[in-house]
């Protein structure tokens, strides 16, 4: 199994590639321990490997069930402890219209209050 962790940094993103080692599996199998630091991990439980980028990935992305991956816009919503099914499909894209609401219900908000935006003529 294979592991790849994304880092946003100002201005750059950062791939991280990590194989689990078969005591970090068997570790992970008997683990019941949710929470951020679980009893028994190991920095050994996983090793570092080279990744090659390429247009063509073979694999596949599990999302959660509802599509919304992205809470970078709703912040407010996110929780460490929250709950969520996963599926397998495509992620929907970063900007999608279900990862930022608020941005559409100012505008409809805006619209009902009668507030001419710069596009109207008079």
């Amino acid at each position: 199994t294979i592991i790849i962790t994304c880092s946003f940094t100002p201005g750059s993103c950062s791939l991280t590639a990590y194989r689990i080692t078969p005591q970090g599996f068997q570790w992970g199998k008997s683990n019941k321990d949710t929470g951020p630091n679980p009893a028994g991990f190991l920095p050994t439980h996983a090793e570092k490997v080279q990744m090659l980028l390429s247009d063509i990935f073979l694999g596949f992305f599990m999302v959660p069930d509802n599509s919304i991956w992205n809470y970078n816009f709703m912040g407010q919503k996110h929780n460490v402890t929250m709950k969520y099914s996963l599926c397998v499909e495509n992620p929907r894209e970063f900007y999608h219209e279900c990862h930022r609401p608020a941005h559409f219900l100012n505008f409809t908000q805006s619209e009902e209050a009668g507030q001419e935006g710069a596009d109207q003529e008079d």
